[in-house]
């Protein structure tokens, strides 16, 4: 571990961090510390599903919470690197084509690559396709002897990276949602203990005020999120029903990305209508092959991803 703090301090960084960075939850969703966790991670991460009942169409700006509130967990733990985990795998397993899947996971893969390298943060993101080979993940599954392959794979991949050195999880949470990243985290802690420390950070925002919170990575009708890796005007987007309690809610949580982004790059973001046309108009730029291996030599280790 990169940090020479002992792990009961970092347990208080990390505590006092989600307590006042506006973009963690609060109230019951306070970070699970696990000690032995903190004492051998060298990485954090977080997953982005790519499908529910079928492939998301979109990724939006949402995901910056998650970007942003695991770049801040890296530097309070002292890491060297972060991982994110598209979830392709775990689509194909729950019957979605394997096209829409493939599409899905791009439509979610270039537009973080894209930002992670403008902002300069040392991420490694891959599909969880490559994490292991097929037939040792379904041995693991089956060893876990759940009915729910879904779950099972969840927990599996949860205990894959954390056997790579990832131990410390970023999750969203969501109290109207019954499947948010508390209820596998928690299956988990049952199924293999305190081996990981979890932490938590807000849900995402729609357009619809009918349904204004949803999981911050999946979009399942467009006209109601602001996407990343697209050409649109967001900020006309958003201000399409500027009445509405609903883009009321979206332009507080684009504040709060603006306020994210200057309090780790230094850069004034201008205001939160600019700042949200900056990231979807650098999303849609591609991440070069170069600028991608030199994010990853800072990192300063071997990828988690490695065979």
């Amino acid at each position: 571990m990169s940090s020479h703090l002992g792990t009961d301090h970092l347990g208080e960084r990390l505590a006092s961090l989600a307590n006042r960075q506006e973009l963690f939850a609060r109230r019951q969703y306070e970070p699970v510390i696990s000690t032995n966790a903190l004492e051998s991670t060298t990485s954090t991460w977080f997953g982005v599903g790519v499908a529910a009942d079928d492939a998301s169409c979109g990724l939006p700006v949402d995901v910056l919470i998650l970007v942003f509130a695991q770049e801040m967990v890296r530097r309070q733990l002292g890491l060297a690197k972060s991982s994110i985990l598209i979830a392709d795998s775990n689509a194909c397993n729950a019957g979605v084509p394997r096209l829409d899947v493939h599409r899905a996971a791009s439509l979610a893969q270039a537009p973080l690559e894209a930002l992670v390298e403008r902002f300069g943060f040392p991420v490694d993101i891959r599909r969880s396709s490559s994490l292991a080979p097929a037939a040792e993940v379904e041995r693991k599954q089956e060893a876990l002897e759940i009915d729910n392959g879904y779950v099972a794979q969840q927990l599996v991949q949860t205990e894959i990276m954390r056997s790579r050195g990832a131990a410390v999880k970023v999750g969203w949470a969501l109290s109207a949602c019954t499947y948010d990243e508390t209820y596998f985290d928690r299956l988990y802690q049952n199924r293999f203990g305190d081996q990981v420390t979890f932490a938590y950070t807000i849900g995402g925002r729609t357009l619809n005020a009918q349904r204004p919170r949803a999981c911050p990575y999946l979009c399942r009708a467009p006209e109601d999120r602001l996407l990343l890796g697209t050409k649109e005007n967001a900020v006309r987007k958003l201000y399409s029903d500027a009445a509405s309690p609903a883009v009321r809610g979206y332009r507080r949580l684009i504040g709060k990305l603006a306020r994210a982004y200057q309090h780790l790059t230094g850069d004034d973001p201008g205001t939160p209508e600019s700042f949200l046309q900056f990231v979807v108009d650098s999303s849609a730029a591609p991440a070069t092959a170069g600028k991608r291996a030199a994010r990853e030599s800072r990192a300063g280790a071997p990828s988690i991803f490695a065979p």
